[in-house]
């Protein structure tokens, strides 16, 4: 028989998606120190965007996948004035319990600091995250030479700090989701991508 070719092999598992090099160091790191059975698609981190979201999740949806999740950073869409697009990628699978769009606003620093203290002040930008995260984390840098190392990650889940930084993130969404916060309000749905992840491991033991 031929062997197939051309078609993402994705049945039975979870992918991770990113728009970025910081996200797809984070989840390769963490898949290593937490255990976490996901999927990631290097590749793809480095050529998905809101445009093209759609037809990759629907790729892989198609391939049978169990669990796609694609991280975003909020301000991107928000300074390239492509909110109206993002909502409309939420929307088509806001009933797709298959997909899990995980964004973060205004990027995923945001999260990161997270793991160290509580902050709902308005960030416009990512800089301005990554600023207050070195006070935390004095050498971070998204340079691939600091992000491929592992150490930055093990920081992150030390001392208990993701499961902070979960509370942190949970206590903020819902303050969000209460209403009347301006466009550049920080929150991150990371923690419920986390909650995934674990779930996925007990599942499987």
């Amino acid at each position: 028989m031929a062997r197939q070719t051309g078609k993402r092999e994705t049945r039975r598992t979870y992918v991770v998606l990113g728009d970025g090099q910081t996200e797809q160091y984070y989840l390769k790191h963490l898949k290593t120190l937490k255990g976490y059975k996901y999927t990631i698609r290097p590749s793809l981190f480095s050529s998905i965007t809101i445009e093209t979201a759609g037809s990759i999740i629907d790729e892989y949806l198609s391939g049978g996948c169990d669990q796609i999740i694609y991280f975003t950073d909020y301000d991107t869409i928000v300074n390239q004035n492509k909110i109206a697009e993002f909502e409309k990628l939420k929307g088509k699978y806001a009933e797709t319990k298959e997909v899990f769009i995980c964004e973060t606003m205004p990027s995923i620093e945001f999260w990161f600091l997270l793991h160290f203290l509580k902050k709902t002040r308005e960030f416009n930008n990512a800089s301005q995250a990554i600023s207050l995260l070195v006070k935390y984390m004095p050498r971070y840098s998204k340079g691939e030479v600091y992000l491929k190392k592992s150490k930055w990650v093990e920081t992150l889940c030390s001392d208990g700090k993701m499961e902070t930084a979960c509370d942190y993130s949970s206590s903020i969404l819902t303050e969000k989701e209460k209403g009347d916060k301006g466009s550049h309000f920080p929150y991150s749905k990371a923690h419920m991508a986390i909650d995934m992840f674990e779930k996925q491991v007990e599942a499987s033991n």
